[in-house]
């Protein structure tokens, strides 16, 4: 499976959540939404970039994906997938959009996450994981800034018992 199928896989089977909140400026806008699965998403768009955040159990990723992302499958931990776009899908430049994130599982304060880049084909992604062990919620802040626009996507996973 290549890369873009597998993104493009995953943006399909993640949904929004629930408690988000969002932040925009004049010159870009941020949505988040949710649905009672409890999958989180939220995306903005920053001077013609659109920038889409999207959370999975670990656990759910297939083995394709987990070894191409270097991601373990085992344990408690969530994936973040933020995949950057123009507006028509194509791939920018590494550099074109400036992204910082954060993340807590509940009631810990909110910490700088490390985001890893994953160039492939020309698009450009960036990955991260959160250890946490259901039942947990964990909120996400990603900031994001072109040039003088930003954006700030806020929002929550809530991972349930199995």
């Amino acid at each position: 499976m290549s890369t873009r199928h597998f993104i493009a896989a995953a943006v399909l089977v993640l949904a929004s959540c629930s408690n988000n909140t969002v932040s925009h400026d004049a010159q870009a806008s941020a949505t988040a939404s949710g649905n009672a699965a409890g999958n989180a998403s939220a995306e903005a768009t920053v001077d013609g970039v659109v920038i889409h955040a999207s959370t999975i159990l670990s656990s759910d990723l297939n083995d394709i994906s987990a070894r191409r992302y270097g991601i373990s499958r085992e344990g408690n931990a969530l994936f973040l997938l933020v995949t950057v776009r123009d507006d028509h899908g194509n791939g920018v430049p590494v550099d074109a959009v400036q992204l910082t994130a954060q993340s807590s599982v509940l009631p810990d304060a909110p910490a700088p996450l490390p985001l890893r880049t994953i160039t492939t084909d020309g698009m450009t992604d960036y990955i991260a994981t959160v250890a946490a062990k259901p039942p947990a919620s964990v909120q996400f802040k990603i900031d994001a800034r072109k040039g003088g626009a930003n954006a700030t996507m806020a929002f929550t996973r809530d991972l349930l018992p199995r």
